[in-house]
């Protein structure tokens, strides 16, 4: 479909995202709010007689004024603001922003290196959240794009294309949660395109041009996860984050790995999703298929390639440990695998843990996964790595992974029913799944909650 690109429109944008020497504003109906050297105003156009600023149930200002400036956290806050009229409470609207402080600039040259340039964007762009009971608006950090236009999606859901660094969802409800996600794409580097292209040739792809382009090409997610204020004192008052109300439920109970209440697993799966792929592996006289996982996305599946859970606990004691399960990989000799052939165990050689820092309040840590196919080199390896920074009210994830197998990755706590989608990518369809994981194409993502 044709697009057109309103330039008056684009000139405010470039205006109010670039504005004066190192701050930057965005502009969003009702708020305004602007981040300069570490300072954070928020400004309510709504009209109001009487104003209540909280960050993280405390009370930071009540009284008629409109405005509040204050430093802000070097991993940026989320604020609740009360608007009234005549005593009542008109309007609670939640404001989640960035400290500009914490966006370096990134000086890598696109054209040499895409997938280290869209990696290094990913990881220093944010999304800044404001969200009302009727509306959440979100503005980003410029992106690299092939063609300029993000595409947003909603609980894994494309909804809309913008070429703006804004966007307005007027269709949420009240205390619902919501993920959102941008995703933007461009070409990669010259020798790479001449290489995957051998790939296509070599599984002699029936793709069309435009199907080869989106699978070579160098992705990133930006993502946030949103939850939508309801107009209540109560909910104003509050100091539950994301992650508070995940942990705090009378019902917590102790159960294997996860014994305390202030303790978080994170569970990252690989899988495939079909019930057999054909064995590409061309030394075979006859065709053979391995057997695969024959599933959607489901955080309690028992089946998978790799599960690695790392469980981070803030305090009695303070802990960020490491568990992995890995399946076995089926060769057989027809495509539904009820004659079976050989299978091998996957080795968990090639997963490792780092951890960056481990304080009663602040948790970080970063896993490389990098697992062998058991029945040799000629199989692409299972990769991925992620990195996340952890407080008790706020968390930010980054990481980047082939585009096949399906990625997903979860936080859940020692109530097993409860827990939170923070990553999925899956494989578009089967025919593009060698294609996929031998091209070795790369998505950048990240999520960020508070």
């Amino acid at each position: 479909m044709k697009k057109t690109l309103i330039l008056p429109l684009f000139v405010v944008l470039l205006f109010c995202f670039f504005g004066t020497n190192n701050s930057y504003a965005k502009e969003i109906p009702d708020i305004e709010t602007k981040v300069k050297s570490g300072k954070v105003t928020l400004k309510v156009y709504d009209k109001g007689d009487k104003y209540k600023f909280f960050k993280n149930g405390t009370l930071l200002y009540e009284g008629s004024s409109n405005e509040l400036t204050k430093h802000i956290s070097t991993i940026g806050g989320k604020y609740k603001i009360g608007i009234y009229q005549e005593k009542k409470l008109k309007r609670v609207v939640t404001v989640r922003v960035t400290n500009d402080l914490e966006q370096p600039p990134t000086h890598l040259n696109k054209a040499s290196s895409p997938e280290i340039f869209m990696n290094s964007k990913i990881e220093n762009s944010h999304i800044n959240v404001v969200a009302a009971a009727d509306s959440v608006q979100l503005s980003w950090d410029q992106l690299p794009d092939k063609d300029g236009f993000y595409e947003i999606y909603k609980n894994n859901k494309k909804i809309a294309e913008t070429t703006n660094l804004t966007f307005t969802d007027q269709n949420v409800k009240p205390g619902e949660r919501y993920h959102y996600s941008i995703h933007v794409r461009i070409d990669p580097a010259k020798e790479k395109q001449k290489d995957v292209e051998k790939t296509f040739k070599k599984f002699n792809s029936q793709l069309s041009a435009k199907e080869k382009a989106e699978l070579m090409s160098v992705e990133g997610l930006l993502s946030t996860i949103v939850d939508i204020p309801v107009n209540d004192e109560s909910y104003l008052t509050s100091k539950k984050s994301i992650l508070d109300g995940l942990t705090k439920n009378e019902n917590l109970f102790t159960q294997g790995k996860l014994p305390r209440d202030n303790m978080y697993g994170w569970d990252y799966t690989t899988f495939i999703p079909y019930q057999s792929v054909k064995d590409p592996n061309p030394a075979h006289k006859r065709q053979y298929y391995f057997k695969g996982d024959n599933r959607g996305f489901s955080f309690n599946a028992n089946k998978f390639i790799t599960n690695v859970q790392v469980n981070t606990q803030f305090h009695s004691p303070t802990s960020i440990a490491l568990f992995k399960e890995m399946g076995k990989t089926i060769r057989c000799y027809d495509p539904s695998c009820r004659r079976v052939k050989e299978q091998k165990p996957i080795s968990g050689v090639g997963i490792e843990r780092i951890i960056h820092q481990k304080k009663r309040h602040a948790l970080e840590w970063s896993l490389n996964h990098s697992v062998e196919n058991p029945f040799g080199s000629y199989y692409p390896k299972t990769d991925y790595s992620y990195r996340v920074k952890l407080t008790e009210n706020r968390a930010t994830f980054t990481g980047e992974h082939l585009k096949a197998p399906n990625h997903e990755f979860y936080l859940s706590t020692p109530a097993i029913r409860d827990y939170m989608i923070i990553h999925q990518y899956e494989v578009k369809s089967k025919k593009q799944f060698w294609e996929l994981w031998f091209s070795t194409s790369k998505i950048s993502w990240k999520t960020e909650l508070s």
